[in-house]
């Protein structure tokens, strides 16, 4: 008997040993759930929850609608999908504009992604700054603003593309 508890007693230990292991190690991949608050607050933002960010970024921009009663938006994956690639590729042009390199237009970049609905317009910027000061950004420019409220818009996609130097490239792509 007392062999055989020598033995549980091992075999505990062993798999709470690799029990730890594996909980200490998630601990380390998980990336970090809090604001982004830029480049030289927060350091990279790929250390951050992709999708902690985007799901802020519809919170806030659904109070914004919420407050002029209008309906909230959903995440559109393929809209994020169109988005993500749109922020590389102004990167890569080392220009914040609506037109690809290809000269696409966002509809066009959106049915790429396999979005089938209308694409009611398409937020860029280019900034060191963190992800609710680009949501302020964008509500000082007429333009940007009539996009986000648009009385028509039912879905959102949200992306971006960061450079080593902490240029963050955010591109918010509103669908009907």
């Amino acid at each position: 008997m007392n062999a055989y508890l020598k033995n549980i007693k091992l075999i505990l230990r062993y798999h709470f040993s690799w029990l730890a292991t594996f909980i200490f190690l998630s601990a380390c991949v998980v990336g970090k759930t809090d604001i982004y608050k830029g480049y030289e607050l927060s350091g990279s933002l790929s250390n951050y929850e992709q999708s902690e960010i985007i799901q802020r970024h519809l919170d806030m921009v659904n109070a914004l609608r919420i407050e002029k009663n209008l309906l909230t938006l959903k995440i559109s994956k393929s809209l994020s999908a169109a988005a993500l690639t749109h922020a590389r590729d102004i990167s890569f042009q080392k220009r914040a504009w609506n037109f690809g390199s290809d000269y696409s237009s966002p509809q066009e970049r959106a049915l790429v992604a396999g979005y089938v609905g209308k694409v009611r317009g398409e937020n860029v910027s280019e900034t060191f700054k963190g992800e609710f000061d680009i949501l302020q950004i964008w509500l000082k420019q007429t333009l940007a603003k009539q996009v986000i409220l648009d009385d028509k818009a039912l879905y959102l996609g949200f992306g971006w593309y960061q450079e080593e130097n902490g240029r963050t490239w955010w591109v918010q792509v509103i669908g009907g």
